[in-house]
């Protein structure tokens, strides 16, 4: 007889492409975000009796990869300050104008406070709602809905195309 907290066995594995990206985000290093996916499946499996059905997987696991995140950020302080001093490495030379454009976007969001990076890409790179995205990050709905909007403006000003002069 299976009990009710199989479906989140089974589930787990079609949500690792995005934990992992939202990992991504978060750490800014591949490595770090395979280091957090794992933490994070690893405790919401350890507390899956804790998991209400009733809710999204999705959102429950989005919300443990955070706060891993979190736990991670104020253990290890001092050497994400140190990584923080260290140049950024080389780029290589530009192969097409649409790969340039990806990389100015991802400078562009790393850039970004924290919070408003986090709440734009649950929303629109994860397409979670404002209502699941704040039960990840903690906070109200309309703490989402601004810091969507403050992300948006933000990349908008600086990653659109060159204002013409007149």
């Amino acid at each position: 007889m299976a009990n009710q907290t199989d479906p989140i066995r089974h589930r787990l594995p079609e949500l690792l492409p995005e934990l992992r990206a939202f990992a991504r985000f978060l750490a800014r290093d591949a490595a770090l975000a395979d280091d957090l996916v794992q933490e994070s499946i690893l405790r919401g499996l350890r507390a899956e009796s804790q998991w209400d059905p009733e809710t999204s997987l999705r959102a429950w696991m989005f919300h443990i990869l955070r706060n891993v995140f979190l736990e991670q950020m104020r253990r290890r302080g001092t050497e994400r300050r140190a990584l923080e001093r260290m140049p950024e490495p080389d780029q290589p030379p530009p192969e097409q104008e649409a790969r340039n454009d990806m990389a100015d976007l991802a400078l562009a969001l790393q850039g970004l406070p924290l919070p408003q990076r986090e709440a734009l890409i649950l929303v629109g790179a994860h397409g979670l709602s404002h209502e699941e995205a704040a039960a990840v990050c903690g906070v109200p709905v309309g703490t989402v809905k601004a810091r969507v909007a403050r992300a948006r403006a933000a990349l908008a000003r600086g990653v659109g195309p060159e204002p013409v002069e007149a």
